[in-house]
């Protein structure tokens, strides 16, 4: 019985440590992501021809691994650093890059780095970046990059297009956050206020012009509403004038009369106005 008991016992602990030691295990490669099997022994030694669906994958962990790579949108905030123009002046660059790999590529991608994906970012997409920006800069001027800063950022993205495609990295957006040196900082502020003042300069001229032709319209409106009227005057007082007879005139000044003769101081007599 006790006999029974220890192989029992035995039984059980192997068992557990069977349990506990056996090499097979799994991996869940979520959404977003493909994983590549890894040989770690043997002939076939090295990464696979297949990429791995996402799931859960059975794998026997003595013998294979499973690297696991996003395929969604990474962003990454580089440090920012500093190029120099043609005519030697500095730019500090604080480049952020968005990209995606192609899932294709992923097996290639690690036979050529054996690095995670996070060291690939830091070192060789790093450098690729920093060299672009190196490279394109040295074929403008430090005016050129400040009037032309599209162009600029075109040709480093044209740069970091072709660069990084080729090995699977799929360039999606590109942020420079280009900052000139401060003496032309300083050129580029003077140069803004000038062009602000003589803007404004301009504009108060043109409205004090404005203001002086209403003042004008208005003036050249008076006068000739004054003309106006002194014509009207002038032609209603020369009707008036063709208009007079004597004959009305004497009526004219019998209809006001009020009745009261005039009178001198000689003797007191009253003299009559000849009226015929």
């Amino acid at each position: 019985m006790t006999r029974k008991i220890t192989i029992g016992v035995i039984s059980f602990i192997a068992a557990i440590v069977v349990l506990l030691v056996q090499p097979f295990s799994f991996e869940n490669i979520d959404a977003g992501n493909v994983g590549i099997k890894i040989n770690l022994y043997g002939t076939d030694k090295g990464v696979d021809n297949i990429t791995l669906v996402t799931g859960r994958v059975w794998y026997n962990s003595w013998t294979t691994k499973i690297i696991e790579f996003p395929t969604f949108t990474q962003s990454v905030d580089y440090d920012s650093f500093v190029i120099t123009t043609k005519d030697a002046a500095e730019f500090k660059v604080d480049p952020k890059l968005n990209y995606h790999i192609n899932p294709d590529k992923v097996p290639q991608i690690y036979r050529q780095y054996r690095r995670p994906l996070g060291e690939i970012q830091q070192g060789f997409m790093k450098n690729t970046i920093y060299d672009a920006y190196r490279i394109v800069a040295n074929s403008f001027t430090s005016d050129s990059v400040m009037s032309n800063r599209e162009v600029f950022e075109d040709r480093v993205q044209n740069v970091l297009t072709k660069t990084l495609g080729k090995d699977g990295f799929i360039y999606d957006q590109l942020t420079s956050a280009i900052t000139p040196p401060p003496s032309l900082r300083q050129m580029i502020d003077e140069k803004n206020t000038s062009i602000q003042a003589r803007l404004k300069a301009e504009n108060m001229a043109k409205q004090a012009e404005a203001e002086a032709k209403v003042l004008v319209a208005k003036a050249e409106g008076q006068a000739k509403a004054t003309l106006i009227k002194a014509r009207a005057e002038a032609e209603a007082n020369q009707l008036r004038q063709k208009t007079l007879t004597p004959l009305l005139i004497q009526q004219e000044w019998v209809s006001k009369w009020n009745g009261v003769l005039p009178t001198t101081n000689a003797g007191g007599a009253s003299l009559m106005l000849g009226i015929k």
